[in-house]
């Protein structure tokens, strides 16, 4: 499972409903893929998006490039509205905690994780 940060700024007198507009695709990746996106609390330009995609990390290279065209046109729509990308990185999952009533690790392939129905789909 590969888990994909990015943190922007939006431009001065952007939303985060105009940052959702240019930056919602228009075709799925083809493979399992949920995204959230956060603005911050203490900053409401700062947009945060953390995406879980159900793909081996070898995979990613190849999974990038079968999507490289939509995404240079996803990205182009993005750039109107944010002043920069301060964080844009790919990371392979590690481990997933249930911190709710008495910590415990969570398998990330069982399903008691927040992750089961990704990875179902």
């Amino acid at each position: 499972m590969i888990v994909a940060v990015f943190r922007r700024k939006l431009k001065p007198g952007k939303t985060i409903e105009d940052f959702t507009r240019a930056w919602e695709a228009e075709k799925g990746f083809g493979v399992p893929a949920r995204v959230f996106t956060a603005t911050s609390l203490s900053d409401p330009s700062e947009i945060l998006t953390v995406g879980f995609v159900d793909l081996d990390p070898a995979d990613l290279e190849a999974g990038a490039a079968a999507v490289a065209e939509q995404e240079q046109e996803r990205h182009e729509r993005i750039a109107d509205v944010i002043e920069s990308t301060e964080l844009r990185e790919f990371y392979a999952l590690g481990s997933e905690h249930d911190f709710t009533a008495e910590p415990r690790e969570i398998d990330p392939g069982s399903p008691a994780s927040l992750l089961a129905a990704l990875r179902n789909s």
